[in-house]
């Protein structure tokens, strides 16, 4: 969403995600000015306004950002109470491209100058917004027509602005119209009966609002078409009579609540079920079945994809059991359908520089096998790697067993009359979970790394000095060795480079 603020709204949103990062409470200007590239002028403005923006926000709490113009630095507090997800949907409230945007879905734009007049703006500037606007969009293939309208391929557009309204509701009103949320309401409560599937508060939320959606466009005349997309669901007189029902029950209820005529309800019911199933509406192994023979295919590909690559990276021929591949079938299933029936890089891209800092080995595992999937599918990295990297990286993380997949470090505790202290650093490390480690205090001269209480000095050993109870920024020095030796140790194993970002 961030293409819709302004260049003023994007750095400070840099400087917020800037100085939560830091490990120190204090951090100089001059040290921005350097990281940043920014003058001093910018930093200290930039900084006042996040801080009268954040404070605005949230009036009642103390304020964790502060700024001390004596000493000039800023000091940052723990305690975030506003996430940089809600300060941009704050300025995204904001911005005139954004309501913009909203008018053109709901087909509410009569003209530049009624926009301008509505939203307090000047013509010339409401004109300069939308052309920038309708360049944007033409990069996703939209296009903005004459009478303000948006055409295009209809399965894009739809799943366009559920990329971008939907992040948006979760922290405000619903953009939509009443009666397409009575309606989606409505169909909800028709569909939910019949399929028989367990309905969580946030996955109703979801689909209720994905049904608005697609209700808005029906409504103004844009019916999906087989040209739009190839459903990953079989042809509705193809289906086996138990698992008929759902559509059936759907494509009758277009007919009669939305006036569709056979063909538009029998597309619009692919299109929807294939949707609804891409977020995890119904069982995973009724729609399975339901798939045609090249969906089939595709997942049979992406499949493979992880059975020959994840072994041979971690170097582990046997790791792979029939029964761990089956849980991540399962865990990928509804991510691999999105690709699958999307095609689509609108999901914002992953932070994949923040995943590869802290966990760079199952990082690497799921890039390298992101790329065999774009290499045997021929599908744009984008798409892929935006729709399938964070699933699977945290499934990676939460199936494969860091003994199974990450080299043993072991670090030797030498302390010297401070039981206590290596007693408390031993619960530290054993909160550390993107490592695998082997804590001893009698293997110090094998150990790979050494922490005491004494400066130590070895030739083949790494040493740190801990002297009281370790504090934020050493345990983060800590990490930091072990994951280097982590590293090198996997390295040296299996033949593979890990990318440092």
């Amino acid at each position: 969403m961030e293409w819709l603020l302004h260049k003023k709204e994007l750095d400070k949103l840099t400087l917020k995600k800037y100085l939560l990062e830091q490990p120190y409470t204090l951090v100089p200007v001059k040290q921005v000015i350097n990281q940043l590239g920014w003058s001093k002028y910018l930093v200290m403005h930039y900084g006042q306004e996040l801080i009268d923006d954040i404070e605005r926000l949230s009036p009642n709490a103390q304020s964790y950002i502060t700024f001390d113009a004596s000493n000039q630095h800023f000091i940052v507090q723990s305690g975030h109470t506003i996430s940089l997800h809600d300060l941009t949907l704050d300025y995204l409230n904001r911005s005139p491209k954004y309501h913009m945007l909203l008018a053109l879905f709901l087909e509410n734009f009569q003209s530049v100058e009624d926009f301008a007049a509505q939203h307090d703006f000047s013509t010339p500037y409401v004109r300069d917004e939308l052309r920038e606007l309708a360049e944007h969009l033409a990069q996703q293939h939209i296009l903005v027509t004459d009478s303000f309208t948006l055409n295009g391929n209809e399965k894009d557009i739809r799943y366009f602005f559920f990329r971008i309204l939907f992040d948006y509701y979760y922290q405000q009103a619903n953009p939509l119209t009443p009666d397409a949320q009575n309606w989606a309401a409505q169909l909800f409560d028709t569909l939910s009966r019949v399929t028989g599937s367990t309905i969580t508060p946030a996955m109703r939320v979801v689909m209720q609002f994905q049904l608005g959606l697609w209700y808005t466009r029906m409504k103004h005349g844009h019916i999906i078409s087989l040209t739009d997309s190839t459903p990953v669901l079989r042809d509705l007189a193809d289906l086996p009579s138990e698992n008929a029902a759902f559509p059936i029950t759907l494509m009758n209820t277009l007919k009669t609540m939305l006036g569709l005529d056979i063909v538009a309800a029998h597309d619009e019911t692919r299109f929807a079920l294939s949707a609804l199933y891409a977020f995890g509406f119904a069982r995973k192994h009724d729609f399975m079945q339901l798939m045609p023979t090249q969906a089939v295919a595709l997942f049979s590909v992406i499949n493979d994809c992880i059975r020959v690559c994840l072994p041979r990276f971690l170097g582990n021929p046997g790791l792979l059991t029939p029964e761990l591949m089956a849980d991540l079938v399962d865990d990928l299933y509804t991510s691999n359908l999105r690709l699958v029936y999307f095609h689509s890089e609108l999901r914002p891209e992953p932070n994949i520089t923040d995943d590869f800092h802290q966990f760079p080995i199952y990082a690497e595992l799921t890039m390298t096998i992101i790329k065999e999937i774009v290499n045997q599918t021929k599908l744009p990295f984008e798409t892929v790697r935006n729709t399938l990297f964070e699933d699977y990286f945290n499934t990676f993380i939460t199936r494969i067993p860091r003994e199974d997949a990450l080299p043993l470090v072991t670090i030797a505790l030498d302390f010297v009359d401070n039981e206590a202290l290596k007693r408390r650093l031993i619960q530290r490390l054993q909160g550390f979970l993107s490592i695998n480690i082997f804590i001893t205090d009698t293997q110090i001269t094998t150990a790979d790394l050494v922490i005491s209480n004494i400066h130590l000095n070895y030739e083949e050993q790494q040493t740190i000095v801990l002297r009281h109870s370790p504090t934020l920024a050493e345990l983060n020095e800590i990490r930091r060795t072990v994951k280097e030796i982590t590293i090198a140790k996997f390295e040296r194993f299996t033949g593979q480079t890990i990318s440092i970002l």
